[in-house]
């Protein structure tokens, strides 16, 4: 933690952060279900426009594959975060006994 108006941290912000980055990561995924699993088939796009299907097909999975990407590195981050967390946390209470301890002999 820093005195002058500086970067200031706490466990609770950090593990706030965490959570809304994980529920993120998550709901990205929720929301967009057709993308993982299209209902449009080839024959569902229409006989005069079958031709065109295969890019539509192959458009949506490359942003269903993205979307799973991004949601995973999203995960990862809320991890690294709370992982970042708990280190701050224990660093802090370390702090606390050395300055507690400080001109005890």
């Amino acid at each position: 933690m820093s005195g002058g108006g500086g970067y200031t941290a706490t466990t609770d912000a950090l593990s706030k952060a965490s959570k809304n980055i994980g529920d993120l990561a998550e709901k990205l995924l929720d929301d967009n279900p057709d993308l993982q699993n299209s209902q449009v088939t080839k024959e569902k796009f229409g006989r005069v426009h079958e031709a065109h299907a295969d890019k539509y097909l192959a458009g949506a999975k490359a942003l269903g594959e993205a979307l799973s990407g991004y949601s995973k590195t999203l995960e990862a981050f809320g991890t690294n975060i709370s992982s970042a967390g708990s280190k701050y946390g224990a660093n802090e209470d370390n702090q606390v006994g050395n300055i507690d301890n400080a001109g005890t002999l």
